[in-house]
């Protein structure tokens, strides 16, 4: 295919621009409102993602839109209907261009039979419908079907619409005044109790049933205030591949396994079959502290030991990297945990590190036959609780219909679709023990082995670490997980981010 000229590509430019300004100005667009992303436009246009942002540059010299970091692209305005907005000639010479407009209440910032919706919480006057934006991680879309749930929702509130934003940073929106609703893991949770320990950003919880308290602790201010409701969960756990373990006439996982038995095993999956035995995404804040809680190592205990130098901390790192390189010299590093689940997915992994959040990947291939156990252990059985939690922006203009979206979503209904329909671990009690035959989807064998072993789950504030350390050791790390130093090189530099 001929790439296309220099002019066609102005004219490409012209026309986002043109179609954008005019949706502004004649108010299709209105202060405060969220342009598409810059993946969407650019694929409504036919440009690249450099182009879509000087494109969206222009506007922001017109004083149309801001560029706010992390969020997005956003309507200054305002520029009432009636008036005729003639604008500063563009960088590629022309006007406003008045041919190319988009029709925006049908492809510039809502899906195809999606009602026209705000970026921002308000009261509509023609309607007296009160409009929450909910800003979710994106993901949530594929763990509990989150759009359907709302769509539920709004059937049973005809008087509240809710305008979804999915986004990498909901905290962002949120301390922007743009979200009533937000939804928060338990790592979102610690970095802003680190900056605030009030939790001021977020209003008291609504009330809701969940099936144990430490699904709470991640959201709780230093005052004990309950700032987050708890809304789904997984511990890590074991997956592997049923079928592989049969080929090879090995007993599939159980309470006794170590780490160590997991690397000989693998040795043995790499030796026999087209596989590669075990696979982690080892650099992923979310996977490699498990070794360290699972040893009993802890940061800044007050022994009076220097931490980087703890031989528990070097066993537990040692471990990690043990399983990096279980095929010999032979490494597999992964971008993502998504790698991971689609390798084993696609057969080519026997045993992962993964969640529930990420076994739905897997739950509609009904040619695989997996099981998910409890993980190898070092000298405890621990394991990392990943939670998700909705939160109540204190700067809603509507918190009464937040709080009443949030205890629908972790109600029973909505919680047993979860659990019913995808293979997210909901906090609702009730929904948590629905029957195995009501439950959808190919799912692991051995489930019930994991999902409720309260015991043995662990929280990233367990390490006594700030996120910002933790994130920079993680980033050290890769420098000895590649083997391009060793203990002694590797505790140095880990002691200046410590502050030794």
């Amino acid at each position: 295919m001929a790439r296309p000229s220099r002019s066609e590509f102005n004219a490409r430019t012209q026309k986002m621009v043109g179609s954008l300004r005019d949706a502004i100005v004649q108010g299709s667009l209105q202060t405060g409102d969220y342009l598409p992303s810059e993946v969407e436009l650019g694929r409504t246009f036919g440009l690249s993602k450099e182009s879509v942002r000087r494109a969206l540059d222009i506007l922001v010299e017109e004083g149309l839109i801001a560029k706010i970091r992390r969020v997005g692209n956003r309507v200054k305005g305002p520029f009432p209907p009636h008036e005729v907005y003639e604008g500063p000639v563009s960088r590629t010479g022309e006007g406003t261009n008045k041919g190319g407009a988009l029709n925006p209440a049908a492809s510039l910032y809502r899906d195809e039979g999606q009602r026209e919706d705000r970026n921002t919480p308000e009261l509509s006057i023609q309607t007296g419908e009160t409009v929450l934006c909910l800003a979710y991680h994106p993901s949530l879309q594929e763990e509990v079907k989150l759009q359907e749930a709302v769509q539920a929702y709004e059937g049973l509130h005809p008087d509240v619409r809710v305008r979804m934003i999915p986004t990498p940073f909901p905290l962002d929106l949120a301390e922007h005044g743009m979200a009533d609703v937000v939804t928060v893991t338990a790592w979102d949770a610690l970095k802003l109790k680190e900056k605030n320990s009030s939790m001021s950003l977020f209003a008291d919880a609504p009330l809701t049933d969940y099936a144990h308290p430490i699904l709470s602790r991640p959201f709780q201010a230093e005052d004990g205030r309950l700032t987050t409701a708890p809304f789904v969960y997984s511990p890590l756990v074991l997956c592997y591949n049923r079928s592989h373990f049969a080929e090879c006439g090995i007993a599939e996982p159980g309470e006794d396994w170590t780490w160590y038995t997991l690397l000989k095993t693998a040795r043995t999956f790499n030796k026999q079959l087209d596989a590669r035995g075990f696979v982690v995404h080892i650099q992923s804040i979310n996977r490699w502290p498990v070794f360290l809680l699972q040893n009993g190592f802890r940061f800044n205990t007050g022994k009076g030991k220097r931490a980087a130098e703890d031989p528990a901390l070097w066993e537990s790192l040692r471990i990690s990297r043990d399983l990096i390189y279980q095929q010999g010299d032979s490494v597999l590093w992964t971008d993502s945990d998504g790698d991971v689940e689609r390798w084993f997915h696609d057969g080519r992994a026997s045993m992962i590190l993964t969640t529930f959040f990420g076994l739905n990947r897997l739950r509609n291939n009904n040619r695989l036959d997996y099981g998910v156990a409890p993980l190898p252990s070092l000298s405890s059985k621990d394991t990392l609780l990943l939670t998700t939690g909705l939160a109540v922006n204190r700067r809603s203009a509507s918190q009464e219909a937040a709080g009443s979206l949030i205890r629908y979503l972790c109600g029973q209904e909505v919680q047993s679709g979860i659990r019913r329909g995808t293979l997210t671990l909901p906090v609702h009690p009730g929904a948590l023990t629905l029957p195995v035959e009501q439950l959808e989807g190919n799912r692991p064998h051995g489930e019930a082995r994991v999902t409720g072993q309260w015991d043995r789950y662990r929280l990233y504030s367990d390490l006594h670490l700030s996120t910002h350390v933790l994130e920079a050791v993680s980033e050290e790390l890769k420098v000895y997980w590649s083997r391009l130093e060793d203990e002694a090189e590797a505790s140095e530099r880990i002691e200046v981010l410590l502050g030794v």
